[in-house]
């Protein structure tokens, strides 16, 4: 199933729900069609869920919690309650439970709008749908993932995810079991590969890759992995989103620079590009394979402006050796647009002048602007510094 987005903020009570979210879901082959709306006004949450004319609804009011296995209540807060409702085929059931004066929990059971006794099919019914609205709203994640985890150890939750039918909700389940389980490095990887598989939306995927990137340190067989995920997202925006939070948060190896500066290469957009390659510029290491792979990726950038500020980004990373100062001349002689290349020359006209090769190099690349305004620009500076006579 397809989602496209929801939000999750934390309460008292055991499942929130952001207000006015939406999540819409596709089901396999296209034929479903099911809706989820999600609800909370102070100690109130409901969730609803539509699929193919049946309507499911959840209502919980102050504090409710769940048996271990999610069946049933085993308390509620006082003056609270828990509603479930189901419309199908034509036909309803309601089931209510509140704590009455003695605390003992009270049921109250409707089939089409009148009070029934709560049969062993109406345990079933409400075991069935509680299970349900626990999985597709998340509810309780990070208890029931706790319980999980003790039961059936990770292998457990993973196959929980896989009856979860949101990419929100499978997000959340993730998150909780990174948060809860210590994973290493042969565990985060299968994570990794799993939710690539599992979560279609660009930002639920981006929002489970931005919190593993804190922990990659110390998980380096699971790094493939990451940008294996991060590969899987299709908008520019979160794609660069996930590079720049990663490179933020931890100390970037060379290994991390490379794969970062290769996933950047696959971004369409030339200024969300742009923006990872500048990033990659202000901790450039001075390595043959990152040279190779960041070039490669600065050539890509269509846009002369961008391209432009990326060289102009490495040019003040600090002391560059003379090859990777030869690979930003080969680079800029790239740059179709005379004002870009003669503001990056200008920029660059103080380092390249102290070595008598790239002096030549320099000014061969000088020649290739055809402005002679632009032109004249970087050669009036140059003299101005009396770095040519």
């Amino acid at each position: 199933m397809k989602v496209l987005k929801t939000i999750n903020t934390s309460a008292a009570i055991l499942f929130a729900l952001a207000l006015g979210a939406t999540l819409v879901l596709f089901a396999k082959g296209g034929s479903t069609f099911a809706q989820t709306s999600q609800e909370k006004t102070h100690s109130t949450s409901r969730w609803q869920w539509t699929d193919d004319g049946v309507k499911l609804r959840v209502e919980i009011e102050g504090k409710v919690e769940f048996t271990e296995d999610y069946t049933d209540v085993s308390s509620v807060s006082e003056g609270g309650y828990l509603r479930v409702e189901e419309d199908r085929n034509g036909q309803s059931r309601r089931l209510e439970v509140r704590r009455d004066a003695t605390g003992q929990l009270l049921r109250t059971y409707y089939f089409n709008g009148e009070a029934r006794v709560m049969d062993e099919n109406a345990r079933k019914w409400f075991a069935e749908l509680l299970l349900q609205a626990v999985r597709q709203g998340a509810i309780d994640v990070d208890k029931r993932v706790g319980t999980i985890l003790r039961q059936r150890g990770v292998s457990g939750v993973l196959e929980e995810i896989t009856h979860v039918s949101g990419d929100w909700a499978k997000r959340l389940y993730f998150q909780s079991l990174i948060r809860n389980a210590n994973l290493g490095a042969a565990d985060l990887q299968n994570v990794l590969r799993l939710a690539a598989r599992q979560i279609s939306s660009d930002y639920e995927q981006a929002e489970l890759l931005i919190g593993i990137a804190g922990i990659l340190p110390g998980k380096e067989t699971a790094v493939p992995a990451f940008f294996e995920a991060t590969g899987t997202i299709k908008s520019d925006y979160e794609h660069k989103r996930v590079l720049m939070t990663l490179l933020k948060k931890i100390n970037p190896s060379r290994e991390v620079l490379v794969q970062v500066a290769g996933s950047a290469a696959s971004i369409s957009s030339d200024y969300e590009k742009a923006s990872v390659l500048k990033e990659v510029a202000s901790v450039y290491l001075d390595d043959p394979g990152l040279r190779s792979v960041f070039f490669q990726a600065v050539q890509s950038i269509k846009s002369d402006y961008e391209h432009r500020g990326v060289l102009s980004a490495l040019l003040k990373s600090g002391k560059l050796s003379a090859e990777v100062l030869s690979l930003m001349l080969d680079s800029a002689t790239g740059i179709l647009s005379d004002y870009e290349k003669a503001t990056f020359l200008v920029e660059a006209s103080n380092v390249y002048t102290a070595d008598a090769r790239l002096r030549s190099a320099f000014l061969k690349t000088v020649e290739t602007i055809k402005s002679d305004y632009e032109r004249g620009r970087v050669l009036s500076a140059l003299l101005k510094n009396k770095q040519i006579g």
